[in-house]
Protein backbone atom coordinates (compact mmCIF):
# COMPACT_ATOMS: atom_id res chain seq x y z
CA UNK A 1 0.00 0.00 0.00
CA UNK A 2 2.79 2.41 0.86
CA UNK A 3 4.42 2.08 -2.58
CA UNK A 4 1.57 3.92 -4.30
CA UNK A 5 1.78 6.72 -1.72
CA UNK A 6 5.51 7.10 -2.30
CA UNK A 7 5.01 7.16 -6.07
CA UNK A 8 2.39 9.93 -5.84
CA UNK A 9 4.61 12.04 -3.60
CA UNK A 10 7.60 11.44 -5.85
CA UNK A 11 5.78 12.50 -9.01
CA UNK A 12 4.61 15.70 -7.36
CA UNK A 13 8.12 16.38 -6.03
CA UNK A 14 9.67 15.97 -9.44
CA UNK A 15 7.29 18.41 -11.05
CA UNK A 16 7.66 20.89 -8.23
CA UNK A 17 11.44 20.67 -8.53
CA UNK A 18 11.05 21.61 -12.16
CA UNK A 19 10.16 25.09 -10.97
CA UNK A 20 6.56 24.53 -11.87
CA UNK A 21 4.76 24.30 -8.54
CA UNK A 22 1.43 26.03 -8.11
CA UNK A 23 3.25 28.82 -6.29
CA UNK A 24 4.99 29.56 -9.59
CA UNK A 25 2.01 29.15 -11.90
CA UNK A 26 2.10 32.73 -13.18
CA UNK A 27 5.80 32.39 -13.95
CA UNK A 28 5.20 29.07 -15.70
CA UNK A 29 2.39 30.45 -17.80
CA UNK A 30 4.26 33.58 -18.81
CA UNK A 31 7.26 31.42 -19.72
CA UNK A 32 5.14 29.39 -22.11
CA UNK A 33 3.54 32.43 -23.67
CA UNK A 34 6.79 34.38 -24.01
CA UNK A 35 8.69 31.54 -25.65
CA UNK A 36 9.97 32.45 -29.10
CA UNK A 37 8.27 29.41 -30.59
CA UNK A 38 4.86 30.36 -29.19
CA UNK A 39 2.32 31.70 -31.70
CA UNK A 40 2.07 35.49 -31.63
CA UNK A 41 -1.64 35.62 -30.67
CA UNK A 42 -0.88 33.72 -27.46
CA UNK A 43 1.60 36.28 -26.15
CA UNK A 44 -1.26 38.08 -24.36
CA UNK A 45 -2.22 36.30 -21.14
CA UNK A 46 -5.97 36.33 -20.77
CA UNK A 47 -7.94 35.44 -17.67
CA UNK A 48 -9.77 32.77 -19.66
CA UNK A 49 -6.51 31.01 -20.55
CA UNK A 50 -5.35 31.25 -16.96
CA UNK A 51 -8.57 29.69 -15.72
CA UNK A 52 -8.40 26.90 -18.30
CA UNK A 53 -4.96 25.84 -17.08
CA UNK A 54 -5.64 25.64 -13.34
CA UNK A 55 -9.32 24.85 -13.15
CA UNK A 56 -10.52 21.29 -12.92
CA UNK A 57 -13.25 20.17 -15.32
CA UNK A 58 -15.58 17.19 -15.14
CA UNK A 59 -16.76 15.00 -17.97
CA UNK A 60 -19.89 12.84 -17.67
CA UNK A 61 -18.35 9.41 -18.07
CA UNK A 62 -20.17 6.09 -18.32
CA UNK A 63 -19.90 3.92 -15.21
CA UNK A 64 -19.68 0.78 -17.31
CA UNK A 65 -19.06 0.71 -21.03
CA UNK A 66 -20.15 -2.91 -21.36
CA UNK A 67 -23.78 -2.74 -20.35
CA UNK A 68 -23.92 -3.75 -16.69
CA UNK A 69 -24.99 -0.31 -15.45
CA UNK A 70 -26.97 0.95 -18.41
CA UNK A 71 -26.51 4.67 -18.98
CA UNK A 72 -25.30 5.56 -15.47
CA UNK A 73 -22.54 8.17 -15.40
CA UNK A 74 -19.99 9.65 -13.01
CA UNK A 75 -17.88 12.80 -12.98
CA UNK A 76 -14.36 12.22 -14.33
CA UNK A 77 -11.82 14.98 -13.65
CA UNK A 78 -9.75 16.74 -16.33
CA UNK A 79 -7.23 19.56 -16.61
CA UNK A 80 -6.42 21.38 -19.86
CA UNK A 81 -3.51 23.54 -21.00
CA UNK A 82 -4.25 25.16 -24.37
CA UNK A 83 -1.63 27.90 -24.04
CA UNK A 84 0.60 26.53 -26.82
CA UNK A 85 -2.16 25.23 -29.05
CA UNK A 86 -2.38 26.38 -32.65
CA UNK A 87 -5.12 25.19 -35.02
CA UNK A 88 -4.14 21.79 -36.35
CA UNK A 89 -1.60 21.21 -33.59
CA UNK A 90 -1.53 17.84 -31.81
CA UNK A 91 -3.57 16.98 -28.73
CA UNK A 92 -1.51 15.22 -26.05
CA UNK A 93 -3.63 13.17 -23.68
CA UNK A 94 -2.11 11.98 -20.42
CA UNK A 95 -4.17 9.62 -18.30
CA UNK A 96 -2.59 9.89 -14.84
CA UNK A 97 -2.89 6.17 -14.13
CA UNK A 98 -2.62 5.05 -10.51
CA UNK A 99 -2.14 8.59 -9.21
CA UNK A 100 -4.54 11.53 -8.97
CA UNK A 101 -4.54 14.03 -11.81
CA UNK A 102 -2.61 17.14 -10.78
CA UNK A 103 -2.56 20.59 -12.36
CA UNK A 104 1.23 20.60 -11.97
CA UNK A 105 1.37 18.05 -14.81
CA UNK A 106 0.20 20.86 -17.10
CA UNK A 107 3.33 22.97 -16.59
CA UNK A 108 6.11 20.45 -16.09
CA UNK A 109 7.24 17.09 -17.40
CA UNK A 110 7.78 15.73 -20.88
CA UNK A 111 4.17 15.83 -22.17
CA UNK A 112 4.12 19.56 -21.36
CA UNK A 113 7.45 20.04 -23.15
CA UNK A 114 6.15 18.18 -26.20
CA UNK A 115 3.00 20.29 -26.35
CA UNK A 116 5.05 23.45 -26.01
CA UNK A 117 7.46 22.42 -28.77
CA UNK A 118 4.80 21.33 -31.29
CA UNK A 119 1.98 23.83 -30.85
CA UNK A 120 -0.08 21.27 -29.01
CA UNK A 121 -2.78 21.13 -26.37
CA UNK A 122 -2.21 19.06 -23.22
CA UNK A 123 -5.14 17.31 -21.55
CA UNK A 124 -4.73 15.54 -18.22
CA UNK A 125 -7.36 12.90 -17.54
CA UNK A 126 -7.88 11.21 -14.20
CA UNK A 127 -8.19 7.43 -14.13
CA UNK A 128 -11.44 6.04 -12.80
CA UNK A 129 -11.27 5.14 -9.07
CA UNK A 130 -8.42 7.61 -8.42
CA UNK A 131 -8.27 11.18 -7.15
CA UNK A 132 -11.88 12.38 -7.20
CA UNK A 133 -13.12 10.28 -10.14
CA UNK A 134 -15.19 7.59 -8.47
CA UNK A 135 -18.18 5.89 -10.12
CA UNK A 136 -19.27 4.31 -6.80
CA UNK A 137 -19.96 5.45 -3.24
CA UNK A 138 -17.54 3.13 -1.45
CA UNK A 139 -14.64 0.77 -2.19
CA UNK A 140 -16.12 -2.51 -1.05
CA UNK A 141 -15.45 -5.58 -3.16
CA UNK A 142 -18.67 -5.52 -5.21
CA UNK A 143 -18.23 -1.83 -5.99
CA UNK A 144 -14.76 -2.36 -7.48
CA UNK A 145 -16.26 -4.32 -10.37
CA UNK A 146 -15.99 -1.42 -12.82
CA UNK A 147 -12.25 -0.92 -12.24
CA UNK A 148 -10.86 -2.78 -15.24
CA UNK A 149 -8.33 -1.85 -17.89
CA UNK A 150 -11.06 -2.41 -20.48
CA UNK A 151 -13.34 0.21 -18.89
CA UNK A 152 -10.39 2.56 -18.41
CA UNK A 153 -9.40 2.42 -22.08
CA UNK A 154 -12.98 2.89 -23.19
CA UNK A 155 -13.22 5.91 -20.84
CA UNK A 156 -10.51 7.57 -22.89
CA UNK A 157 -11.95 6.57 -26.25
CA UNK A 158 -15.39 7.82 -25.23
CA UNK A 159 -13.90 11.12 -24.13
CA UNK A 160 -11.90 11.60 -27.34
CA UNK A 161 -14.99 11.01 -29.45
CA UNK A 162 -16.75 13.74 -27.48
CA UNK A 163 -13.75 16.00 -26.89
CA UNK A 164 -14.51 18.67 -29.53
CA UNK A 165 -17.79 19.56 -27.82
CA UNK A 166 -16.38 19.20 -24.30
CA UNK A 167 -13.34 21.42 -24.97
CA UNK A 168 -15.46 24.00 -26.78
CA UNK A 169 -17.99 24.09 -23.93
CA UNK A 170 -15.40 24.27 -21.15
CA UNK A 171 -12.64 26.56 -22.44
CA UNK A 172 -14.11 27.95 -25.63
CA UNK A 173 -11.49 26.45 -27.94
CA UNK A 174 -12.31 24.66 -31.18
CA UNK A 175 -10.23 21.54 -31.77
CA UNK A 176 -9.22 21.47 -35.41
CA UNK A 177 -10.23 18.37 -37.39
CA UNK A 178 -6.58 18.24 -38.49
CA UNK A 179 -5.32 17.87 -34.91
CA UNK A 180 -3.81 14.46 -34.24
CA UNK A 181 -4.12 12.81 -30.84
CA UNK A 182 -1.03 11.47 -29.05
CA UNK A 183 -1.42 9.25 -26.00
CA UNK A 184 1.25 9.75 -23.33
CA UNK A 185 2.01 8.14 -20.00
CA UNK A 186 4.57 6.95 -17.50
CA UNK A 187 4.66 3.55 -15.75
CA UNK A 188 1.14 2.01 -15.69
CA UNK A 189 -0.22 5.00 -17.58
CA UNK A 190 2.41 4.26 -20.25
CA UNK A 191 0.76 0.86 -20.66
CA UNK A 192 -2.47 2.73 -21.22
CA UNK A 193 -0.82 4.89 -23.90
CA UNK A 194 0.50 1.82 -25.76
CA UNK A 195 -2.80 -0.03 -25.55
CA UNK A 196 -4.77 3.01 -26.69
CA UNK A 197 -2.66 3.15 -29.84
CA UNK A 198 -3.19 -0.58 -30.30
CA UNK A 199 -6.93 -0.71 -29.67
CA UNK A 200 -7.99 2.64 -31.10
CA UNK A 201 -5.60 3.49 -33.97
CA UNK A 202 -8.36 5.52 -35.59
CA UNK A 203 -8.40 7.84 -32.54
CA UNK A 204 -4.72 7.98 -31.57
CA UNK A 205 -2.17 8.79 -34.23
CA UNK A 206 0.87 8.08 -32.01
CA UNK A 207 1.92 7.39 -28.44
CA UNK A 208 4.77 8.14 -26.05
CA UNK A 209 5.28 5.51 -23.33
CA UNK A 210 7.81 6.05 -20.55
CA UNK A 211 8.79 2.95 -18.49
CA UNK A 212 5.82 0.88 -19.63
CA UNK A 213 5.68 -2.58 -17.95
CA UNK A 214 3.46 -3.98 -20.69
CA UNK A 215 3.98 -7.63 -19.72
CA UNK A 216 1.55 -8.55 -16.94
CA UNK A 217 3.28 -10.98 -14.58
CA UNK A 218 2.21 -12.35 -11.20
CA UNK A 219 5.54 -13.75 -10.00
CA UNK A 220 7.80 -10.80 -10.77
CA UNK A 221 11.12 -11.98 -9.25
CA UNK A 222 13.12 -10.13 -11.93
CA UNK A 223 12.47 -6.87 -10.09
CA UNK A 224 14.78 -8.04 -7.31
CA UNK A 225 17.50 -8.95 -9.79
CA UNK A 226 17.63 -5.44 -11.27
CA UNK A 227 17.82 -3.95 -7.79
CA UNK A 228 20.74 -6.27 -7.12
CA UNK A 229 22.57 -5.19 -10.26
CA UNK A 230 22.17 -1.53 -9.33
CA UNK A 231 23.57 -1.82 -5.79
CA UNK A 232 27.35 -2.27 -5.27
CA UNK A 233 26.57 -3.69 -1.83
CA UNK A 234 24.14 -6.30 -3.17
CA UNK A 235 26.20 -9.25 -1.94
CA UNK A 236 26.28 -7.83 1.58
CA UNK A 237 22.50 -7.48 1.53
CA UNK A 238 22.11 -10.98 0.12
CA UNK A 239 24.31 -12.40 2.88
CA UNK A 240 22.19 -10.59 5.45
CA UNK A 241 18.99 -12.02 3.99
CA UNK A 242 20.37 -15.57 4.04
CA UNK A 243 21.05 -15.14 7.75
CA UNK A 244 17.61 -13.66 8.33
CA UNK A 245 15.92 -16.58 6.61
CA UNK A 246 17.86 -19.03 8.78
CA UNK A 247 16.58 -17.16 11.85
CA UNK A 248 13.00 -17.23 10.57
CA UNK A 249 13.35 -20.92 9.72
CA UNK A 250 14.43 -21.63 13.31
CA UNK A 251 10.96 -20.70 14.63
CA UNK A 252 12.74 -19.31 17.70
CA UNK A 253 10.24 -16.58 18.51
CA UNK A 254 12.45 -14.88 21.10
CA UNK A 255 15.36 -14.65 18.67
CA UNK A 256 13.06 -13.46 15.89
CA UNK A 257 11.55 -10.81 18.16
CA UNK A 258 14.99 -9.50 19.14
CA UNK A 259 15.89 -9.04 15.49
CA UNK A 260 12.57 -7.33 14.82
CA UNK A 261 13.53 -4.90 17.59
CA UNK A 262 16.90 -4.32 15.95
CA UNK A 263 15.13 -3.36 12.72
CA UNK A 264 12.56 -1.15 14.48
CA UNK A 265 9.85 -3.56 13.36
CA UNK A 266 8.85 -5.28 16.60
CA UNK A 267 5.25 -4.12 16.09
CA UNK A 268 4.89 -6.54 13.15
CA UNK A 269 3.52 -9.86 14.33
CA UNK A 270 3.63 -11.65 10.98
CA UNK A 271 7.13 -12.82 10.05
CA UNK A 272 6.53 -12.44 6.32
CA UNK A 273 5.37 -8.86 6.88
CA UNK A 274 8.60 -8.30 8.80
CA UNK A 275 10.68 -9.72 5.95
CA UNK A 276 8.70 -7.77 3.39
CA UNK A 277 9.34 -4.47 5.16
CA UNK A 278 13.06 -4.80 4.45
CA UNK A 279 12.50 -4.39 0.71
CA UNK A 280 10.99 -0.91 0.95
CA UNK A 281 14.17 1.16 1.15
CA UNK A 282 16.01 -0.94 -1.42
CA UNK A 283 13.17 -0.72 -3.94
CA UNK A 284 12.58 3.00 -3.58
CA UNK A 285 16.27 3.85 -3.74
CA UNK A 286 16.76 2.04 -7.05
CA UNK A 287 13.35 2.62 -8.65
CA UNK A 288 13.57 6.38 -8.15
CA UNK A 289 17.34 6.75 -8.45
CA UNK A 290 18.80 9.88 -9.97
CA UNK A 291 22.54 10.59 -9.85
CA UNK A 292 23.55 13.90 -8.28
CA UNK A 293 24.10 16.73 -10.73
CA UNK A 294 27.67 17.43 -11.72
CA UNK A 295 29.27 19.79 -9.22
CA UNK A 296 26.47 19.18 -6.73
CA UNK A 297 27.19 18.49 -3.08
CA UNK A 298 24.06 16.36 -2.85
CA UNK A 299 24.72 12.76 -1.76
CA UNK A 300 24.28 9.83 -4.12
CA UNK A 301 21.34 7.83 -2.75
CA UNK A 302 22.82 4.45 -3.78
CA UNK A 303 26.21 5.27 -2.27
CA UNK A 304 24.49 6.45 0.91
CA UNK A 305 22.55 3.19 1.18
CA UNK A 306 25.64 1.06 0.64
CA UNK A 307 27.69 3.07 3.15
CA UNK A 308 25.81 1.23 5.90
CA UNK A 309 27.68 -1.95 4.96
CA UNK A 310 31.14 -0.45 5.47
CA UNK A 311 31.26 -1.70 9.03
CA UNK A 312 33.17 -4.99 8.98
CA UNK A 313 32.89 -5.24 12.77
CA UNK A 314 29.21 -6.09 12.28
CA UNK A 315 27.66 -9.07 10.56
CA UNK A 316 25.75 -8.01 7.40
CA UNK A 317 22.39 -8.59 9.10
CA UNK A 318 23.28 -6.05 11.80
CA UNK A 319 24.24 -3.49 9.18
CA UNK A 320 20.95 -4.09 7.37
CA UNK A 321 19.11 -3.67 10.67
CA UNK A 322 20.89 -0.40 11.44
CA UNK A 323 20.10 0.92 7.95
CA UNK A 324 16.43 -0.08 8.10
CA UNK A 325 15.77 1.26 11.58
CA UNK A 326 17.29 4.62 10.60
CA UNK A 327 15.13 4.68 7.44
CA UNK A 328 11.96 4.03 9.41
CA UNK A 329 12.88 6.58 12.07
CA UNK A 330 14.00 9.33 9.68
CA UNK A 331 10.93 8.99 7.46
CA UNK A 332 8.44 8.80 10.30
CA UNK A 333 7.06 5.49 9.06
CA UNK A 334 4.39 3.70 11.08
CA UNK A 335 5.40 0.04 10.50
CA UNK A 336 1.96 -1.39 11.30
CA UNK A 337 0.23 0.89 8.80
CA UNK A 338 2.96 0.73 6.15
CA UNK A 339 4.00 -2.92 6.24
CA UNK A 340 1.15 -5.05 7.60
CA UNK A 341 -0.14 -6.91 4.56
CA UNK A 342 -3.82 -6.57 5.51
CA UNK A 343 -3.55 -2.97 6.77
CA UNK A 344 -6.74 -1.10 5.92
CA UNK A 345 -8.52 -4.14 4.54
CA UNK A 346 -11.84 -3.25 6.18
CA UNK A 347 -11.71 0.45 5.32
CA UNK A 348 -13.96 0.85 2.28
CA UNK A 349 -14.17 4.65 2.25
CA UNK A 350 -13.42 6.48 -0.99
CA UNK A 351 -10.20 8.32 -1.88
CA UNK A 352 -7.78 5.45 -1.27
CA UNK A 353 -5.62 5.34 -4.38
CA UNK A 354 -3.49 2.57 -2.92
CA UNK A 355 -6.57 0.39 -2.49
CA UNK A 356 -7.57 0.98 -6.11
CA UNK A 357 -4.13 -0.03 -7.37
CA UNK A 358 -4.09 -3.08 -5.13
CA UNK A 359 -7.39 -4.18 -6.68
CA UNK A 360 -5.93 -3.84 -10.16
CA UNK A 361 -2.93 -5.97 -9.22
CA UNK A 362 -5.18 -8.54 -7.56
CA UNK A 363 -7.43 -8.90 -10.59
CA UNK A 364 -5.45 -8.23 -13.76
CA UNK A 365 -1.77 -7.34 -13.43
CA UNK A 366 -0.12 -9.15 -10.53
CA UNK A 367 3.28 -7.43 -10.48
CA UNK A 368 4.09 -9.20 -7.18
CA UNK A 369 7.75 -8.45 -6.48
CA UNK A 370 8.91 -11.83 -5.21
CA UNK A 371 12.20 -13.40 -4.19
CA UNK A 372 14.22 -15.15 -6.92
CA UNK A 373 14.76 -18.86 -6.33
CA UNK A 374 18.11 -20.63 -6.05
CA UNK A 375 20.63 -20.54 -7.57
CA UNK A 376 19.80 -16.89 -8.28
CA UNK A 377 21.02 -14.30 -5.79
CA UNK A 378 18.27 -12.56 -3.92
CA UNK A 379 18.00 -9.38 -1.89
CA UNK A 380 14.67 -10.25 -0.37
CA UNK A 381 13.65 -13.06 1.91
CA UNK A 382 12.41 -16.37 0.50
CA UNK A 383 9.26 -15.64 2.51
CA UNK A 384 8.43 -12.87 0.03
CA UNK A 385 6.48 -14.95 -2.45
CA UNK A 386 3.82 -14.10 -5.00
CA UNK A 387 1.40 -16.25 -3.00
CA UNK A 388 2.01 -14.23 0.18
CA UNK A 389 1.42 -10.94 -1.65
CA UNK A 390 -1.68 -12.27 -3.37
CA UNK A 391 -3.27 -13.62 -0.17
CA UNK A 392 -4.62 -10.29 1.21
CA UNK A 393 -6.67 -9.76 -1.95
CA UNK A 394 -9.54 -11.76 -0.43
CA UNK A 395 -9.24 -9.88 2.88
CA UNK A 396 -9.65 -6.58 1.05
CA UNK A 397 -12.24 -7.51 -1.56
CA UNK A 398 -13.72 -10.87 -0.54
CA UNK A 399 -14.81 -13.32 -3.19
CA UNK A 400 -15.19 -10.52 -5.73
CA UNK A 401 -11.59 -11.04 -6.84
CA UNK A 402 -10.17 -14.17 -8.48
CA UNK A 403 -7.77 -16.47 -6.69
CA UNK A 404 -5.02 -15.27 -9.02
CA UNK A 405 -4.74 -12.18 -11.23
CA UNK A 406 -5.69 -13.03 -14.79
CA UNK A 407 -2.41 -11.99 -16.39
CA UNK A 408 -2.85 -14.53 -19.20
CA UNK A 409 -5.91 -12.72 -20.54
CA UNK A 410 -4.19 -9.33 -20.35
CA UNK A 411 -1.14 -10.55 -22.25
CA UNK A 412 -3.25 -12.35 -24.83
CA UNK A 413 -5.45 -9.30 -25.36
CA UNK A 414 -2.63 -6.77 -25.75
CA UNK A 415 0.25 -8.92 -26.98
CA UNK A 416 2.51 -8.83 -23.92
CA UNK A 417 5.97 -7.69 -24.98
CA UNK A 418 4.89 -7.63 -28.62
CA UNK A 419 1.92 -5.29 -28.92
CA UNK A 420 0.60 -4.80 -32.45
CA UNK A 421 1.44 -1.10 -32.65
CA UNK A 422 3.19 1.48 -34.81
CA UNK A 423 4.21 5.07 -34.11
CA UNK A 424 4.98 4.51 -30.42
CA UNK A 425 8.03 5.94 -28.65
CA UNK A 426 9.08 3.47 -25.93
CA UNK A 427 11.53 4.91 -23.38
CA UNK A 428 13.22 3.02 -20.55
CA UNK A 429 15.94 3.56 -18.00
CA UNK A 430 17.96 0.36 -17.69
CA UNK A 431 18.39 0.84 -13.93
CA UNK A 432 14.62 0.67 -13.60
CA UNK A 433 13.46 -2.66 -12.08
CA UNK A 434 10.26 -2.38 -14.13
CA UNK A 435 12.26 -2.43 -17.37
CA UNK A 436 12.26 -6.24 -17.10
CA UNK A 437 8.58 -6.14 -18.10
CA UNK A 438 9.20 -3.72 -20.98
CA UNK A 439 10.32 -3.87 -24.59
CA UNK A 440 13.80 -2.94 -23.29
CA UNK A 441 14.06 -6.23 -21.38
CA UNK A 442 15.84 -7.87 -24.32
CA UNK A 443 17.70 -6.32 -27.28
CA UNK A 444 16.00 -8.74 -29.65
CA UNK A 445 12.57 -7.55 -28.52
CA UNK A 446 13.58 -3.91 -28.93
CA UNK A 447 14.87 -4.62 -32.45
CA UNK A 448 11.69 -6.44 -33.46
CA UNK A 449 9.46 -3.66 -32.05
CA UNK A 450 11.39 -0.94 -33.89
CA UNK A 451 11.96 -2.87 -37.12
CA UNK A 452 11.34 -0.77 -40.19
CA UNK A 453 11.03 2.37 -38.04
CA UNK A 454 7.53 1.32 -37.06
CA UNK A 455 8.28 2.37 -33.47
CA UNK A 456 11.19 3.99 -31.66
CA UNK A 457 12.86 2.39 -28.62
CA UNK A 458 15.07 4.64 -26.49
CA UNK A 459 17.09 3.41 -23.51
CA UNK A 460 19.10 5.30 -20.89
CA UNK A 461 21.71 3.12 -19.12
CA UNK A 462 22.06 5.36 -16.05
CA UNK A 463 18.40 6.25 -15.60
CA UNK A 464 15.61 4.56 -13.68
CA UNK A 465 11.80 4.74 -13.57
CA UNK A 466 10.00 7.42 -15.67
CA UNK A 467 13.14 9.59 -15.57
CA UNK A 468 12.43 11.18 -18.95
CA UNK A 469 8.77 11.75 -18.11
CA UNK A 470 8.92 13.51 -14.74
CA UNK A 471 12.45 14.58 -13.88
CA UNK A 472 13.55 18.20 -13.93
CA UNK A 473 14.21 19.44 -17.44
CA UNK A 474 17.48 21.12 -16.41
CA UNK A 475 19.24 17.77 -15.92
CA UNK A 476 21.50 17.00 -18.87
CA UNK A 477 24.37 14.98 -17.43
CA UNK A 478 23.28 11.35 -17.56
CA UNK A 479 21.58 10.90 -20.88
CA UNK A 480 18.12 12.23 -20.19
CA UNK A 481 18.69 15.30 -22.36
CA UNK A 482 19.66 13.11 -25.33
CA UNK A 483 16.60 10.92 -24.73
CA UNK A 484 14.30 13.94 -24.68
CA UNK A 485 15.70 15.23 -27.95
CA UNK A 486 15.12 11.82 -29.52
CA UNK A 487 11.58 11.67 -28.09
CA UNK A 488 10.73 15.04 -29.62
CA UNK A 489 12.28 14.10 -32.96
CA UNK A 490 10.31 10.84 -33.05
CA UNK A 491 7.03 12.55 -32.18
CA UNK A 492 7.59 15.19 -34.86
CA UNK A 493 8.33 12.45 -37.37
CA UNK A 494 5.18 10.54 -36.41
CA UNK A 495 3.05 13.69 -36.64
CA UNK A 496 4.35 14.29 -40.15
CA UNK A 497 3.17 10.86 -41.26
Amino acid sequence: MRQAQVQRAWAEYLLTNDGMSEDNQDLALSSVLADASSPEPLRQVSGHIRQSIYQDYYFDQKVDHFGLRGNSTFKQRFYINRASYVPGGPIYLFNSGETPALPSYLTGGQPYMLAKATGGMLIIMEHRYYGTSYPVNDMSGPNMLYLTIENSLEDIAHFVRNAPKFVKDTIGVTISPQSKWVATGGSYSANIAVWLREKYPELFHAAYASSAPILALADFYQYDQVVGRALPCAQNISDAIVTLDAILDSKNELLIYRWKQAFGLEALSDNSDFAGALTDQLSNTVQYYMPPAKGSSAPDSIATLCSWFKHPENIPLQNLADMTSAYIRNNGINPVFAYTSNSGAKNTMLYQDGRSWFYQTCTQFGYWQSAPRAPLRRLRSKYITAEWQNRPCREFFGDDVPNQPDTTSINKKFGGLFPNVTRVVFVNGLMDPWSELSVASDPGIAMRISEGNRNVVITMPKASHVTDFYFSSNRNDFGVDIARKRILAAIKDFLAQ
